[in-house]
């Protein structure tokens, strides 16, 4: 029995430590290009997506699996905001230093699957999509990239960007009619 005992106990560390990877594994694309699309810069992304992680496992590692992703997002997009100020503050007093210029996401398309005309098409598509995105007010590319890119429900993104799930309707609706006008105008 105590050996069972021990052998339980041994294997859970190792279960909870594969969940852990898995949905790391899951979310750290998408969280990356969170952090890309508001900080528009690769390495502070990076740095921010893998302070986050750091911070998650230490403090949330033991919560309910299915709460990760709302605590995971809302920790991403806290971090970013904290990000923002901290810059502010930076620039405030240096501001002679020039900021480097933007990196671009890369462009995940199977060439071998698609002709040369149609990917220069969905190239400018998608420029104008992140044009158009870079352009929405913080709270409203949160709740496009938590319901739209994540697939997170309403209620979830309510809790990561704590708000209630009205807030979250009205900002969606702001981002997506206006990344539709821009689309439209620029296609």
């Amino acid at each position: 029995m105590i050996a069972t005992t021990i052998t339980q106990s041994r294997v859970e560390p190792m279960d909870l430590t594969a969940q852990l990877n898995q949905f790391f594994m899951e979310h750290e694309k998408k969280a990356y290009t969170i952090a890309f699309m508001s900080l528009k810069h690769q390495e502070d992304a990076m740095d921010v997506v893998q302070d986050v992680m750091i911070k998650f496992v230490q403090k949330y590692k033991s919560k309910n699996t299915n709460l990760w992703a709302p605590l995971f997002f809302r920790m991403i997009q806290n971090r970013i905001t904290d990000f923002h100020r901290q810059n502010s503050r930076k620039n405030k007093y240096f501001s002679f230093f020039s900021q480097e210029d933007k990196n671009e996401v890369d462009n995940v398309v199977d060439d071998s699957y698609v002709s040369a005309i149609k990917e220069i098409e969905n190239e400018i598509q998608i420029n104008h999509l992140k044009d158009a995105l870079e352009k929405l007010p913080t709270r409203q590319l949160q709740a496009f990239m938590c319901r739209i890119w994540e697939g997170l429900s309403v209620a979830e993104t309510a809790r990561s960007m704590k708000c209630s799930q009205g807030s979250v309707k009205t900002h969606l609706f702001r981002a997506l009619r206006y990344i539709r006008t821009q689309v439209q105008d620029n296609g």
